[in-house]
């Protein structure tokens, strides 16, 4: 299965832009009505005009959107300090309030002038997505327990990327499958192809250190991470329990830590895959030709 891979910066860019469109498309079929003034009571001048079927269906899809990028987006800038993260969260507050049209007294006079409003506010987002990137596009493997099966040589996944530069990253989850599919499994013929996979991950040990990376074949560097993904610091849909969803959050933490870099999970596992798509994740599938 091929896609076109990109940066998480990339999407998280590109998914900003179609909020901002669905946000202006929600104005555009939006009111703005003035308040009857009443000196003895203190309300905001302006309040937004009763929502109506169509408006409720955008404001539905957009809540669902923006909910969705905003969380991925919170994983970007988890070691920001503490003024740019109230900064974010403002902003945040800002446009959830205006998807739900709650009353306040920030409404403007105009839609035209909500939706100039609306564009300068979310600059915020936009701004610090670009200072995340340095311009680095560095492709990162990140592959799990059937594909080590399936295609054990390392040089080899450069058929099923395309180039020959590349770094591969094995999460513990899958370093654990392993240990245990060559003990436990019933398939003989299985377990000396899981063995000749632990015996090649050793051997890349008389190499280097495979935390820093160890360089093959001149162009591919292989990488072990050391811990377990922190469940406090990624998507709240993902279960620490499931061996899936660990390797799903390794696999964010990954992208976080290098955001310009093109992040893909290679695996056949077709709920794996499911849960990449869900955690929008660039995925790959070695194919036969790629053994």
């Amino acid at each position: 299965m091929k896609q076109e891979l990109s940066s998480f910066l990339t999407r998280l860019k590109q998914q900003l832009e179609l909020i901002e469109k669905q946000m202006l498309e929600l104005l555009d079929a939006s009111s703005i009505k003035e308040s009857r003034r009443d000196r003895y009571v203190f309300t905001p001048n302006y309040y937004w005009g009763e929502a109506d079927e169509v408006q409720r269906r955008l404001q539905m899809k957009l809540n669902g959107a923006y909910s969705t990028w905003y969380e991925k987006f919170c994983l970007s800038i988890s070691n920001a300090t503490e003024e740019i993260k109230k900064e974010v969260e403002e902003t945040h507050e800002f446009v959830t309030s205006w998807i739900e049209k709650k009353s306040s007294f920030g409404i403007p006079s105009t839609i035209r002038e909500a939706k100039t409003e609306f564009k300068e506010k979310i600059q915020v987002f936009y701004e610090l997505i670009n200072m995340l990137d340095n311009g680095k596009k560095d492709l990162i493997l990140v592959l799990d327990t059937n594909a080590l099966i399936k295609v054990p040589e390392w040089s080899q996944y450069s058929k099923v990327v395309r180039q020959d530069k590349y770094t591969i990253i094995i999460p513990p989850t899958v370093l654990g499958q392993l240990d245990r599919l060559k003990v436990m499994h019933h398939d003989a013929n299985l377990k000396e192809k899981v063995s000749s996979v632990i015996r090649r991950i050793k051997g890349l040990r008389q190499q280097g250190n495979l935390l820093q990376g160890v360089t093959v074949n001149k162009t591919v560097t292989v990488k072990m991470l050391a811990a377990e993904p922190n469940f406090k610091e990624t998507l709240h849909w993902l279960d620490p329990s499931n061996e899936d969803d660990r390797i799903i959050a390794s696999v964010l933490k990954v992208q976080c830590n290098f955001p310009t870099a093109i992040v893909v999970l290679v695996t056949s596992d077709i709920n794996l895959q499911n849960k990449a798509e869900m955690a929008n994740l660039p995925f790959l599938e070695p194919s036969e030709e790629d053994v």
